[in-house]
């Protein structure tokens, strides 16, 4: 069972790459999370890989990190869940945005990603919920500890900070420096707006 692959990149699509390794070229379909971080060719690389053993053919499904293969398994761990659906969900979401809309039963995130319509986003819900941590043992965003130990570094205390920062909505292209002023300008009791 191959999982793990190091080798040079030979093709690179948004996702698919040609990874040649010991003089073998494997394709090896991947998450838009995955490529968008790839070096282009010829590169070397490391991917973990799931293997996956059809009738007629051998898949490789490829991942940059621990938490985005984790994830891809216990998507794919649902009846009538395939891979093409788990890649499309990793495509659109990080892997702590997909546990955590499962622990808490969101489905709208899950029916977003092509493939997964209402009976297939119920059923991932359903059967993963308690096999996902609760939504407070989720990761915070790098962002947000950035903002915290800036926040203590400035003489607030841990707690302040986090209230703070409670009502902040964190979107892709919120920066450091924009979280920090809407902290510092929002007491925690004022009820401010989100930037």
């Amino acid at each position: 069972m191959i999982t793990q692959l190091r080798g040079k990149i030979i093709n690179k699509q948004p996702t698919l790459v040609v990874l040649e390794s010991a003089g073998i070229g494997f394709e090896i379909n991947v998450p838009l999370s995955t490529s968008r971080h790839l070096p282009d060719p010829p590169e070397e690389v490391t991917l973990l890989v799931v293997m996956n053993i059809g009738r007629n053919e051998v898949q490789l499904y490829g991942f940059r990190t621990r938490e985005e293969k984790d994830t891809f398994l216990l998507i794919t761990g649902v009846k009538g869940v395939g891979p093409k659906a788990a890649l499309n969900l990793l495509s659109r979401f990080q892997p702590q945005e997909i546990v955590a809309a499962i622990a808490q039963g969101k489905t709208d995130l899950l029916k977003s990603a092509p493939g997964i319509g209402d009976k297939k986003a119920e059923s991932i819900a359903r059967l993963l919920r308690s096999r996902v941590p609760a939504p407070a043992t989720v990761p915070e965003p790098s962002i947000l500890r950035d903002a915290i130990a800036a926040l203590i570094s400035l003489g607030l205390t841990q707690k302040e900070a986090r209230e703070r920062l409670a009502r902040l909505v964190i979107k892709p292209d919120t920066s450091l420096q924009e979280v920090l002023l809407f902290a510092l300008r929002t007491p925690p009791d004022s009820g401010g707006q989100k930037p």
